[in-house]
């Protein structure tokens, strides 16, 4: 009959310094764990269980719902939803990123700055999925067409560079402290859209703009509450700071920022899909028709781009202590 071990749980002082978590003490894999190790782990309860799982499921749900949209919408030959596609590729790709980094980050010291390394690529890459959402759809009517809008998703672009660069950098130089700070800004900073922008909160630009309250606002301002929120989680470490030892396992910030990150996610798509219908004649009469190096092509550079940093950084790391 043939049986199968499940990997043994440590510690925090039984694992090298760079696998702590804060006020996380138990739970922890062992650091040159195999790759087989590392699958068969997520099936037992460690203190990455949660963080697996809360973003691989939602990595399928969101698949789904592009399967869904494709039977409906002609993402081939209608340019109009060629951004749409770009966004909807990058929402499955950084959950799905994430919880490949939680997986395997136990393998040895430089696979999880690897993994890490990819998972803020990922993250990176969503924001400017969400630039180009926005750009395309959700602009507020006076912006249409002017100076912010033209280099919105060129700017978005160059801040997904600035952010993977930053958030490798920080992650092995500057301290575990800065890597959140830098892991943290394209959640907080691009993803939050342009007519419910973190330094102007939905309701007030509507007061002021004399906007239409509709399902597209409301899923925007949702949207910002969990922005912001993961943000808070992601930095705080709250509530395992204050009660080292007690949410090991379930209830630690990094589970609930995970949960937080994939709800304002899904408010975000149904607002954007509601933009994309219910503003199509009039962005169409005011917009150009999106071409393909405007999308595909800066989509693939930006890919391109984040690839060369990661590399960049990989292979800079046996020289580092």
């Amino acid at each position: 009959m043939l049986t199968i071990k499940l990997p043994q749980i440590f510690r925090v002082h039984q694992v090298p310094r760079i696998f702590w978590e804060d006020g996380i003490m138990s739970g922890y894999r062992h650091p040159k764990s195999s790759a087989l190790d590392c699958v068969l782990s997520s099936f037992q309860m460690t203190n990455e269980t949660v963080n697996i799982w809360t973003h691989f499921l939602p990595t399928w749900y969101f698949v789904w719902r592009f399967l869904v949209l494709s039977s409906s919408l002609d993402f081939c030959q209608e340019p109009y939803h060629w951004p749409l596609l770009i966004y909807l590729l990058l929402v499955c790709l950084y959950p799905f990123a994430s919880s490949c980094a939680h997986t395997f980050s136990s393998m040895s010291a430089r696979a999880r700055h690897i993994c890490y390394f990819c998972d803020y690529g990922a993250l990176s890459l969503y924001s400017l999925g969400c630039a180009f959402a926005y750009g395309a759809y959700a602009m507020p009517d006076h912006w249409v067409s002017g100076i912010l809008h033209h280099y919105f998703v060129p700017a978005a672009a160059f801040n997904s560079f600035v952010c993977t660069g930053l958030s490798c950098y920080s992650r092995y130089v500057l301290g575990k402290s800065a890597s959140a700070a830098a892991g943290v800004l394209p959640r907080v900073v691009s993803p939050c859209p342009p007519r419910c922008s973190p330094t102007s909160p939905q309701l007030l630009f509507c007061f002021w703009s004399n906007c239409a309250w509709n399902e597209a606002v409301a899923g925007y301002c949702y949207h910002l509450f969990f922005a912001l929120l993961t943000g808070f989680l992601f930095a705080s470490h709250l509530p395992e700071r204050l009660a080292p030892g007690r949410f090991d396992y379930i209830g630690h910030s990094h589970q609930l920022f995970h949960i937080c990150a994939v709800l304002g996610t899904h408010f975000q798509l149904e607002a954007i899909l509601c933009d994309v219908c219910s503003r199509r004649a009039w962005l169409q009469g005011r917009l150009p028709t999106p071409g393909l190096p405007g999308t595909f092509g800066t989509a693939g550079l930006a890919l391109l781009g984040n690839a060369a940093i990661i590399g960049a950084f990989t292979a800079a790391l046996p020289r580092v202590p």
